[in-house]
């Protein structure tokens, strides 16, 4: 990841919530409403006050979902979007929101999110501890969610932890540095076997006379670790340095100080017979790394891209900086081609190639383009999805995308313009936190208003509102779908104790908040962000005290 290039432009923007009203509401029942407000380009919701995740907004027409999928009652048939915004760093703006790893229904609206508002000390410099790369993984056989935290450096590295957490947002694990290296935020790829390849990097005195630089050079060196999840032991190690020649480096060597980044490894996949796939920006290539033991561990079997591809590449497949190298089905691999920076194309692009070992040729098979040319300078990455869509993160360009089969685009969310996210991914979620939902009574007795939330709940269709004379006296007085992350239930009970309950499709309480009175709103709103909080407690304590080390 290279961070600062030129500013991103794009179509007149619309804010998610009235897309969300319009295009995506489910039909309210009298008395309910979707809550929650957009301030300055970020959600807010009285219910759940530490939240603030940013507001997407559309460029283009969405494709109506279809509601009520196996990955959880809230989202629909394509799954949940997954994103981690952060501040970007091309623009002279400040960051709409708070950082965090989120997740969203397709209209936008929020399901989850774990905000991340504390910064460190690092060489006198404040650093926003930021997430990045929030995608689900199998782990120990079952659904979990794992993204990075740390903090970025100004080279484009990270220095942080991986986190994994499981459906009730409960860390069960976090992979820290090997060490001597800080660890980096670029990818991570988790086996069955309990095992994680991730990327470590740490800088190197080198003599640089060979690519222009000075004798007593220095530069980034990146290594592949596979490492044991739970006890961070270093099972196996690919460093680049051994095995691709510096001179095929697109990166100037610097003529005197600085530290070279001749690599920038940016993404690990695993080709069909188990053989690692490794991306590396700047040399414009992909490689096919042997995983068998000596005398053949870690030669470099195939390399394409670059400027010794093993491939010849067709019309349309070439590639340059580019980001995210998978394996996919039928010897094809997806890749996004930055084509910047320095600029070497005219726009970015989603590109899935069709490889023919056997004939050494690598041909463009599909290319998937915003609908206006535009050049992220970094990051991005492309996902196949079951059915045949593509949904592509655009990285440093604040756009994620979605395509048909046949290569139409079907859907375009947009973060705001300040904002942007490494990766993003649709995928099915169901989420079942700790703790309590959270209620916020407004307004005055009767007639006044509650508004019902949990975060990270994926399977409540409905709330039951509960009123009393007393906290220990509450009866149910109605129920009202459930309208988005925040719903608006209006009551003319005088209560002047509330609650809800989350009711999920069986009919079954799955938690209850604690009682409120519209006199205690504030003290209730600090219970709710207090519980808002809660989900991911032990997953922000484990990566502070890694950032704190």
């Amino acid at each position: 990841m290279t961070l600062g290039f030129p500013s991103r432009g794009g179509p007149a923007r619309r804010l998610v919530a009235i897309c969300a009203a319009v295009c995506f509401a489910l039909a309210a029942a009298p008395g309910a409403a979707s809550a929650g407000s957009v301030v300055q380009g970020a959600w807010s919701f009285p219910s759940a006050p530490l939240l603030g995740p940013p507001a997407v907004e559309f460029p283009a027409p969405l494709q109506a979902p279809a509601v009520g999928s196996a990955g959880g009652v809230t989202g629909d048939s394509r799954g949940y979007v997954l994103l981690a915004p952060i501040r970007a760093y091309s623009v002279p703006l400040a960051f709409e929101g708070k950082p965090g790893p989120e997740i969203l229904e397709s209209d936008g609206s929020p399901v989850w999110e774990d905000p991340l508002g504390s910064t460190m000390t690092v060489g006198g410099v404040a650093r926003q501890i930021v997430a990045m790369d929030l995608h689900t993984e199998t782990y120990e056989g079952k659904r979990a969610l794992v993204w990075w935290q740390g903090y970025i450096t100004p080279q484009g590295f990270g220095n942080g932890s991986w986190q994994i957490v499981n459906q009730r947002y409960q860390t069960l694990a976090t992979i820290n540095a090997p060490p001597g290296y800080e660890l980096d935020f670029h990818d991570i790829a988790i086996r069955p076997n309990g095992t994680a390849y991730i990327l470590g990097t740490k800088v190197v005195k080198l003599n640089l006379h060979c690519c222009g630089g000075p004798a007593n050079g220095a530069l980034y060196d990146e290594v592949v670790f596979q490492v044991d999840i739970q006890t961070g032991k270093i099972l196996w190690s690919w460093d680049p340095l051994r095995h691709v020649p510096l001179k095929d480096s697109y990166a100037k060597a610097p003529t005197a100080k600085g530290v070279w980044d001749p690599y920038h490894l940016n993404s690990i996949s695993f080709g069909p017979s188990g053989n690692l796939i490794v991306s590396a920006r700047n040399t414009w290539a992909a490689y096919w790394v042997n995983r068998v033991k000596a005398p053949y561990e870690g030669k470099v079997l195939a390399t394409l891209g670059g400027k010794q591809s093993s491939f010849a590449l067709g019309p349309g497949a070439n590639f340059a900086w580019q980001h995210d190298v998978l394996q996919e089905p039928s010897q094809q691999v997806s890749i996004f081609d930055d084509e910047a920076a320095p600029p070497e194309g005219k726009q970015s692009r989603a590109l899935l190639l069709a490889l023919d070992f056997q004939h050494h040729t690598a041909d463009l098979v599909h290319e998937y383009l915003l609908p206006e040319p535009k050049l992220a300078g970094s990051q991005g990455n492309v996902e196949l999805e079951g059915n045949g869509n593509v949904f592509v993160g655009w990285g440093q360009l604040p756009y994620f995308t979605e395509y048909s089969s046949s290569g139409q685009m079907i859907y375009e969310g947009m973060l705001p313009a300040s904002d942007e996210s490494y990766r993003a991914f649709r995928s099915e979620w169901i989420g079942l936190p700790v703790g309590q939902p959270s209620a916020v009574a407004e307004g005055a007795a009767p007639g006044a208003k509650v508004l019902a939330s949990w975060n990270g709940a994926t399977q409540v269709v409905s709330w039951r509102l509960l009123a009393g004379s007393t906290a220990a006296t509450l009866s149910v007085i109605a129920q009202a779908p459930r309208e988005g992350f925040e719903t608006s239930i209006a009551t003319s009970s005088s209560g002047p104790y509330y609650a809800v309950q989350a009711i999920d499709r069986a009919g079954r309480v799955l938690g209850t908040s604690p009682a409120v009175t519209v006199k205690a709103t504030a003290s209730a709103a600090g219970h709710a962000a207090h519980v808002a909080g809660h989900t991911a407690t032990a997953a922000g304590h484990a990566a502070s005290r890694t950032a704190a080390r």
